[in-house]
């Protein structure tokens, strides 16, 4: 859609959340992110996020996606915006090597200078990682992205390979992302559609799964997560008479106005402690909601 490479505006917002996944599991974790294993699944193209972890200093990465995006011109440029713009920024340690290789030993040369392992294609169902050697899981702008139906085994994978005392920080956008480009509509445009006659405009390249913030705090439940932290903006005026003036489907009638109007959420997560897994710290029973908007 032409969003790539990114622009500095673009480039400094992927920064920032970046920022708020690092703030939020530094308020939980207690130990190095210089020692810590990070995991994210869904890494994207241009890999601002993981570069971003690199200069605040995590030590090392996996990345997994169910394709190879990853291009040599989009990683270069990326580093060239963090040298020209880091500083700025406040990134403790800007990328500094550019990737002076070719595709097929992209990965090895990206890992030696970064200490960035980027597997693709890989199943984030079943990553074949070691059960609990992850540290830390952070999910950006990709849960959105994919149908309920994976999104169960994905969140049991992660459940399976994170550490006992390990985070999950996870970045949810629940608007139609057609908004971004059409300003005639909202970003709950899509609320309108059934599942069949949204299937029409919802193409694999850029599928919206339409699930709302109950659902995924349902899936995470069930997954074996507790929220520990909860960061959305609750719902304004603004929010409620655009509602109004929808006419819902009936698949998201039995939702209350507040739920529909969440526009995204910072979730952060621990795994559940069990009889024979007592996780020590900062668990939140009841975590509050934060006002928040990306």
């Amino acid at each position: 859609m032409g969003s790539l490479p990114a622009s500095d505006a673009a480039f400094g917002g992927t920064v920032s959340y970046a920022k708020r996944h690092i703030d939020a599991i530094r308020r939980y974790y207690n130990r190095s992110l210089a020692n810590a294993t990070f995991y994210e699944f869904g890494a994207g193209w241009d890999m601002v996020i993981p570069l971003a972890f690199y200069g605040f200093g995590v030590g090392s990465q996996i990345l997994v996606d169910i394709r190879n995006l990853i291009r040599v011109s989009l990683l270069n440029d990326t580093i060239d915006k963090y040298q020209r713009m880091g500083s700025d920024l406040a990134i403790p340690r800007i990328p500094a090597a550019r990737l002076n290789c070719r595709k097929h030993n992209i990965t090895t040369v990206f890992k030696t200078h970064y200490g960035i392992d980027y597997r693709a294609p890989c199943d984030p169902k079943q990553t074949g990682l070691t059960a609990r050697s992850i540290d830390c899981i952070t999910s950006t702008s990709t849960l959105e992205h994919i149908p309920r139906g994976d999104i169960s085994p994905i969140l049991r994978e992660c459940h399976r390979i994170l550490r006992d005392d390990g985070l999950m920080s996870a970045l949810i956008n629940y608007d139609d992302h057609y908004s971004y480009f059409d300003t005639k509509v909202s970003g709950y445009n899509f609320l309108q559609y059934s599942d069949r006659m949204w299937a029409i405009f919802n193409p694999a390249l850029h599928y919206q799964n339409r699930l709302r913030h109950r659902d995924y705090l349902d899936l995470i439940q069930a997954a074996g997560f507790d929220v520990v932290e909860d960061q959305h903006k609750e719902m304004t005026e603004t929010d409620r008479k655009t509602l109004e003036q929808l006419s819902l489907n009936a698949r998201f009638r039995n939702y209350s106005s507040g739920e529909l109007a969440v526009h995204n959420a910072l979730l952060i997560l621990r795994k559940r402690p069990t009889k024979n897994n007592e996780t020590s710290g900062n668990q939140i029973p009841n975590p509050r909601p934060t006002n928040w908007a990306v």
